[in-house]
Formats: structure tokens, C-alpha cells, sequence
């Protein structure tokens, strides 16, 4: 979803292999954001879908961090 994103950035310095460790862990991040947002639960529809991705959205940079740290252990 995300391949390439530092390619057209010119501005971006660094470590590519941390940047591609950070972009493998927002993919991460955001395919859990997805499957939370897709699973079914007791208040479905368009609410359940609204509350779900504005919630997990506010937290995919924390997530992506926990997955990291996970990783690096």
C-alpha cells in the first residue's frame, strides 16, 4: 500500500533500513485498523464503521510503535 512512499521524497534523510523497518510497521498498524474496522460487532453499520476508524486512526502511530518495539526485541 505504502511501497515507495519515501521515493518521491527528496527532503528525507537517513537510515533506509529504519525507514523501511517504520513503513513495514505503519503497514502493520493499519492493516489491524483495517480488521477492526471490517469485524462485526453488536452496533454495525455505517456508526460502528465511523467510531472505529476515527478511534484506531487517532492511535496508528502508537500502534506502529508497539509493533516496532516488538519486532526489536
Amino acid at each position: 500500500m505504502l511501497q515507495g512512499y519515501y521515493d518521491w521524497d527528496e527532503a528525507t534523510k537517513g537510515d533506509p533500513a529504519a525507514k523501511r523497518k517504520r513503513l513495514l510497521a505503519v503497514q502493520a498498524a493499519l492493516e489491524i485498523v483495517k480488521a477492526s474496522a471490517g469485524a462485526a460487532g453488536g452496533d454495525a453499520g455505517v456508526n460502528k464503521l465511523k467510531f472505529d476508524l476515527s478511534h484506531a486512526s487517532s492511535h496508528v502511530n502508537t500502534l506502529a510503535d508497539a509493533i516496532q518495539a516488538a519486532l526489536d526485541k
